[in-house]
Parts: structure tokens; C-alpha cells; sequence
């Protein structure tokens, strides 16, 4: 019996000795979705994030589409010539930043991470290039 109490009792102390249960931290939900629809394709990306629809041959008519695509934020795109979304490399991101041809004429996208890093693509001879750090 006094085995059982002093059992008894070292739970009544732990238990004082345990803080309160915190509240459940929910895990954060997954971004909204919301629908793209360009050349004929439709590409879901993450709603409220930036896309890009460059004009590189500065005819006042987008030529391509950039957009983050849930739920892993892969960076998507989509042209005339291509037969629905091409994932750009491997190239995850917030929201896309902008677009710009280079005085070399070299065609470059950016991206923006969530921890606010910008990196960057550019169209190569073989297609769209990975993703490597801007450093201005």
C-alpha cells in the first residue's frame, strides 16, 4: 500500500510539475488555388502569388506565362508552341518577380523564394535553364 501511495503521489507531482497543455498549433494550410488559363492550356498556380506573361518580342502580346504551382511550388510555364504546363527545371518559389531581356538578348525570368531570395532562369539553345542565384 504505501508503494501504491508513494506511486500515487509522484504522479500528483509530475503532473503539477508538467506545464499546461499549449494550444495545437495548426500546420499552416496549403495556399489557395487558383486557375490560369493561357493558349489554350489551364495551369493551377498559388493564388495571390505573381505571374509573369513576358512580351519578348515587344508585339503588346504575351508570349509565355510564368507561375508557382501548388502544392510544391514548382515554377511552371506555358507558350503556344508547348503542349500544356513545362515545369522550369527544378525551380521552386513564392512568386514569380519579373522578366527582362538582357543587353546580351539573353531572355531571363526571376523568382522570388520564401525566404526572400531571388534567383533566376534564362533561355538558353536547349530551352529554359535551371535556376541560379541574382546577385545584383
Amino acid at each position: 500500500m504505501k508503494l501504491r501511495k508513494s506511486a500515487v503521489v509522484a504522479a500528483g507531482v509530475v503532473a503539477l510539475a508538467a506545464p499546461a497543455a499549449l494550444p495545437a498549433h495548426a500546420v499552416p494550410a496549403a495556399p489557395a488555388t487558383c486557375l490560369l488559363t493561357a493558349f489554350g492550356h489551364a495551369m493551377p498556380y498559388v493564388c495571390g502569388s505573381r505571374t509573369l506573361s513576358p512580351d519578348w518580342d515587344h508585339d503588346g502580346q504575351r508570349d509565355e506565362v510564368f507561375a508557382v504551382s501548388p502544392p510544391n511550388n514548382y515554377i511552371y510555364r506555358i507558350s503556344a508552341g508547348s503542349n500544356g504546363p513545362v515545369r522550369v527545371g527544378n525551380g521552386r518559389a513564392a512568386t514569380m518577380r519579373n522578366w527582362e531581356i538582357r543587353p546580351s538578348t539573353q531572355r531571363r525570368v526571376y523568382a522570388v523564394t520564401a525566404t526572400n531570395h531571388v534567383y533566376y532562369s534564362y533561355l538558353g539553345t536547349g530551352g529554359w535553364s535551371d535556376w541560379y542565384p541574382y546577385v545584383p
